[in-house]
């Protein structure tokens, strides 16, 4: 009786990791550069005196081989639109053409993060046909947030945001990014390397 009791429960927790399993769809692993895994195109955003690059990188990555990306922004405080220095970020596409994305049936945006130096920071945004047209997005609170230790260090951490934090059409997903915002940082300006691995819904 124990042996069957036993199987049971190892046949109900197989059955809960398969369904836990099925429920996350990886957006982009980066193990490709060109795009992401739903055909999205992917790149960096910027407005002078700011700036930013991203490229994958096989030099550092979570888990134990693999590639993840790199983002480096060099954020101004001031000059350019507004006087605040431009801005600068990274986005990748979720919609293809007109057909934007359906994700209603997750619930969080998930990713592993880490910093060259620690102390980074940066906000998510998310975007449905809305903001797509008015070319912006709807912005998380600061990534530490999301953090089991409260910001980012050298090591890696699973950041896991609620899509129930962004007030946009969830199912109506036009792109997500990670945006470097003035009010981040004092003066508004920073500089910085982040590392980012297996952006996913769940």
């Amino acid at each position: 009786m124990k042996f069957f009791s036993k199987l049971i429960f190892l046949i109900f927790v197989f059955a809960i990791c398969v369904y836990l399993h099925a429920e996350q769809l990886v957006i982009d692993d980066f193990e490709s550069g060109a795009g992401n895994k739903l055909g999205g195109r992917t790149s960096v955003y910027q407005k002078e005196p700011s700036r930013a690059i991203a490229i994958t990188t096989g030099n550092v990555f979570y888990g134990q081989s693999g590639k993840a990306l790199m983002i480096k922004y060099d954020k101004k405080g001031s000059g350019g639109p507004y006087g605040k220095g431009g801005w600068c970020g990274y986005y990748t596409l979720l919609k293809q053409g007109n057909q934007y994305f359906d994700a209603s049936k997750y619930k969080a945006i998930t990713f592993y993060v880490r910093g060259e130096n620690g102390g980074e920071n940066f906000v998510v945004g998310t975007a449905d046909k809305h903001w797509d047209m008015l070319g912006d997005s709807v912005k998380s609170r600061p990534i530490g947030e999301y953090l089991e230790l409260g910001k980012i260090t050298t090591d890696w951490q699973k950041a896991i945001i609620p899509l129930e934090e962004f007030f946009i059409d969830h199912k109506q997903f036009s792109a997500i990014s990670i945006c470097f915002e003035n009010d981040l940082y004092p003066g508004g300006e920073a500089r910085g390397t982040i590392y980012i691995d297996s952006l996913s819904f769940e």
